[in-house]
C-alpha cells in the first residue's frame, strides 16, 4: 500500500527552506503582521513538530498535515499556510503493509524456511518492537490472533512461547498500528536455522542487543536467495511460492532491476530505476515494446515503451549506444505477470541473467 514519509532530515531541510527565511525576515508582510513574541512562538512550534514527527510514515498527506501541525497554534494565530505546504512538500511516497490480517504463509515458503527468527516492525515510526523465534507460520502468530482471533499453532513454537502479559501488549500495539490504517512489517532476520536451540538463543541475543531497525533494508540481490536475511517475509513468500510466469509476450524485453525488489520501491520509483540506460538493440523498433521489471526473479512492474531517446550522463554527454524509454505501466499485463517468477525463463538461459539486466525475447525482423 503507499503512503507517505517525512524524512529523517526533514528538519534540515526545512531550516534551509525559503519558508523559514520568510518566518525568520521582518520585513516579510506576513511575519510584520505578528508580535515579536508570535513570530517566536510560530518558529519554535514548527521547529517542535517537524523534528518530533521527522521518519514518521503517515497514510496520506492529508493525515500527515493534521498529526504533524494538528496541535500547533504557532503563538496563537497559527501556522501560516507557506510554511505548511513547505514542510508537507518534504513528504516522500512509501510503500507500507496494508491493514487487516496477514495472508498465511504458504506451505512451499514454511518448507524452505525451517526453523527462523524474525522480528515485528512498527511501519508508522519504523521501530521494532518484538523479535522471536518460530517455524511455519509463527511469524504472523501475534498479528493474526490481534486482527483475526487466530489461535497459534503449537507445532509452530520454538522454545518458549512469549508470557501472557508480554503477548497482550504486543497485540495492542498491532491493534493500535491496524487502527491507524497500517499493517505491521513481518521481517526474517535469519531462517534455515539447523535447531530450534540455535534460533531461540539467536532471538534472544539479538533483542538484547537492540537491534538497530534501520538497518532493515532491501538486502543485496543474487541469484539465489540467502538464509541471512532480513527480508520482509512478503519477499520470502514470493520467492518460494510464487507461480510460475505464463508464455511472455512475443517480442518483449526482461530487465533486471535489482532495487526494485526494496520494501519501499513504488511504481514510480521502479519505472525511473527501469527506464536507463539500455543498449537496446533491435527490439527497439517494436511499436508498444513490453518491457517486463524484475529482480530476484519475480516480475515488479510491466511497462509499454511509448519512444526511445539517446541516453546522457550527469554532464550531459550523449551515449550513441545506450537508450532510455519513456512509457507507461500497462495494467492487463501487470494483472498476468506481476508477482510470478521467471524461474522458467532464467533455467532457459543457461541459469543465469546477462550482467548487462538486458534480455531480450522473442524474434525481431
Amino acid at each position: 500500500m503507499d503512503a507517505v514519509e517525512l524524512p529523517r532530515a526533514a528538519l534540515d531541510s526545512f531550516l534551509s527552506s525559503a519558508a523559514f527565511a520568510e518566518m525568520l525576515d521582518p520585513g516579510d508582510e506576513r511575519t510584520a503582521s505578528r508580535s515579536a513574541a508570535a513570530r517566536r512562538a510560530e518558529v519554535a512550534d514548527v521547529i517542535r513538530a517537524v523534528d518530533r514527527f521527522a521518519g514518521r510514515r503517515f497514510v496520506d498527506r492529508e493525515r500527515a498535515g493534521e498529526v504533524v501541525f494538528g496541535g500547533v497554534t504557532g503563538g496563537g494565530l497559527g501556522v501560516r499556510p507557506s510554511v505548511v505546504d513547505e514542510v508537507l512538500a518534504l513528504l516522500r511516497p512509501v510503500t507500507v503493509p496494508p491493514p487487516g490480517p496477514p495472508k498465511p504463509v504458504p506451505y512451499e515458503a514454511q518448507s524452505a524456511l525451517g526453523v527462523y527468527v524474525y522480528a515485528l516492525v512498527d511501519p508508522r515510526d519504523s521501530s521494532l518492537f518484538h523479535v522471536g523465534a518460530g517455524r511455519g507460520d509463527r511469524v504472523h502468530r501475534h498479528s493474526a490472533a490481534a486482527l483475526a482471533g487466530v489461535v497459534p499453532d503449537p507445532a509452530d513454537i520454538v522454545g518458549d512461547d512469549d508470557p501472557v502479559a508480554i503477548a497482550d501488549a504486543i497485540e495492542e500495539r498491532i491493534r493500535d498500528i491496524d487502527a491507524d490504517g497500517f499493517g505491521v512489517e513481518h521481517w526474517i532476520l535469519h531462517y534455515d536455522i539447523g535447531t530450534a536451540d540455535s534460533a531461540e538463543l539467536h532471538a534472544t541475543s539479538l533483542q538484547r542487543s537492540g537491534l538497530d531497525v534501520v538497518a532493515l533494508a532491501g538486502p543485496g540481490s543474487s541469484e539465489a536467495p540467502n538464509a541471512q536475511g532480513p527480508w520482509r517475509i512478503e519477499e520470502l513468500v514470493l520467492r518460494y511460492a510464487a507461480p510460475v510466469s505464463p508464455p511472455l509476450p512475443d517480442p518483449c524485453v526482461l530487465v533486471k532491476v535489482d532495487p526494485a525488489a526494496r520494501g519501499d520501491a513504488t511504481a514510480d520509483v521502479i519505472y525511473e530505476l527501469s527506464r536507463s540506460a539500455w543498449r537496446a538493440g533491435p527490439h527497439r523498433t517494436v511499436p508498444d515494446l513490453p518491457v517486463l521489471v524484475f529482480a530476484d526473479d519475480l516480475v515488479r512492474a510491466v511497462h509499454r515503451v511509448d519512444y526511445w531517446e539517446s541516453y546522457r550522463d550527469a554532464e550531459g554527454n550523449l551515449d550513441p549506444k545506450r537508450w532510455v524509454y519513456t512509457g507507461k505501466p500497462d495494467p492487463d499485463l501487470e494483472a498476468r505477470y506481476v508477482g510470478t517468477s521467471l524461474r522458467e525463463v532464467r533455467r532457459e538461459r543457461g541459469g543465469k541473467w546477462n550482467p548487462s539486466g538486458w534480455h531480450p525475447y522473442g524474434h525481431v525482423s
